[in-house]
């Protein structure tokens, strides 16, 4: 018997609503940015971490990285909230020193800097301060994975700044776990790049990594293509072979999964329109019939749907296949009112998805992660929203 999260409402005690205005935005402003479901304590039960900027005026800003642990079934303790950068954008998780527990490495767009956050040795579930890990313009994504074969975690992290034209390595020193050699670049064939994640593509065992890249963009419509780079067997990763080009939209997440079940991963992305010319869609690029060749992009359009800021790819059926939920707010109406709606995708065949169902949600989400939170092997979707609001829904 499945237990019962749907629509579980857990309102943190973080920032606040209301206040005075300066300029144009009402302070204190809440800015949500991302949210994660894994395990961070290691005592078996899945707990939720949770990414955004707090600004109590125009002056006044700060990253804030909370921590919910689950102490129990659907049971969550107080918040335990960390400073982190100005404006903190992404994250992603690995035990980056080796001690058996996840660590946090974590992007911030405004300081222009990726951080590290390990876990506190002497107590579980919680983390030492943030150690600047990177410094550079445009930090954007971030991805962790052995990206050379030496059995330690390295870091990938996507340089946004235009012209950059790479890929930012950070591997870790082989004689210290928990520390790294200096930044090296992957060359990208493009200006910049906007998203990146790693997974065994090609079925060799070793991590390679997928890429969202910018090209020169035509007039003010951005333009982009995926890129994989392949670990080779001497731990290097190998030239970026790009596919499935793009105009006019943005990548906001990516996935290596396999879609068919036919043993070889394939390439996920999700894209949001530029501008109204251009519509949301999710994108599935099949791996071929020999390892690490692809076939063409199958598109899923998104136009009709409301409520489209981001998306997960995640088992949402108990089949071992990935789904898709998709999560937003949206106004509607004159005078206007905030809707917040999460919908869900089913597989339909030949890596496309059907919407299956839409929700109505009681708070205005923009973020979504899935995880299994109640231990019954099948994943939970947490959407998240100001003020480090979330709810827990059974998909």
């Amino acid at each position: 018997m499945r237990m019962c999260f749907a629509m579980l409402l857990c309102l943190a005690g973080c920032g606040g609503g209301g206040g005075g205005g300066v300029g144009d935005f009402p302070y204190p402003l809440w800015v949500e940015t991302d949210v994660l479901v894994a395990d961070v304590d290691g005592d078996g039960r899945s707990d939720i971490v949770t990414l955004a900027q707090y600004a109590g005026s125009a002056s006044q800003r700060e990253g804030r990285l909370i921590v919910h642990r689950q102490t129990g079934p659907g049971v969550f303790a107080a918040a335990e909230t960390y400073v982190v950068g100005i404006y903190p954008w992404r994250f992603a998780t690995g035990d980056i020193d080796g001690d058996g527990h996840i660590d946090l490495v974590v992007t911030d767009v405004d300081a222009d800097s990726a951080f590290l956050l390990l876990q506190d040795p002497a107590n579980r579930g919680r983390f030492l301060a943030p150690r600047l890990l990177a410094s550079a313009q445009g930090l954007y994504d971030v991805a962790i994975a052995d990206l050379n074969g030496d059995a330690a975690p390295d870091v990938a992290v996507a340089s946004s700044l235009k012209d950059s034209r790479r890929l930012l390595l950070l591997y870790q020193d082989p004689g210290q776990r928990g520390s790294f050699r200096p930044a090296v670049d992957l060359a990208v064939p493009g200006s910049s790049t906007t998203a990146v994640a790693a997974g065994d593509v090609d079925g060799d065992g070793r991590a390679d990594l997928l890429m969202a890249i910018a090209l020169e963009t035509s007039g003010y419509t951005p333009n982009l293509v995926l890129g994989v780079s392949l670990q080779l067997s001497d731990g290097s990763l190998g030239p970026v072979t790009t596919l499935a080009p793009q105009a006019g939209l943005n990548v906001v997440r990516l996935a290596i999964a396999d879609y068919d079940g036919d043993g070889r991963n394939d390439l996920f992305s999700y894209f949001t329109p530029s501008g109204s010319n251009y519509h949301a869609k999710l994108t599935v690029v099949l791996q071929g019939p020999a390892s690490g060749t692809f076939t063409a992009p199958m598109d899923t359009s998104l136009a009709d749907v409301k409520g489209a800021d981001d998306a997960v790819f995640a088992d949402l059926g108990g089949d071992g296949r990935p789904d898709v939920a998709v999560a937003g707010f949206f106004p509607e109406g004159s005078p206007s009112k905030v809707h917040s709606r999460l919908n869900l995708f089913a597989q339909s065949g030949n890596g496309r998805f059907a919407l299956t169902s839409s929700r109505e949600l009681s708070i205005s989400a923009s973020r979504v992660a899935a995880g299994d939170l109640d231990q019954d092997g099948r994943n939970e979707l947490v959407v998240l929203g100001p003020e480090d609001r979330y709810l827990v829904v059974e998909p």
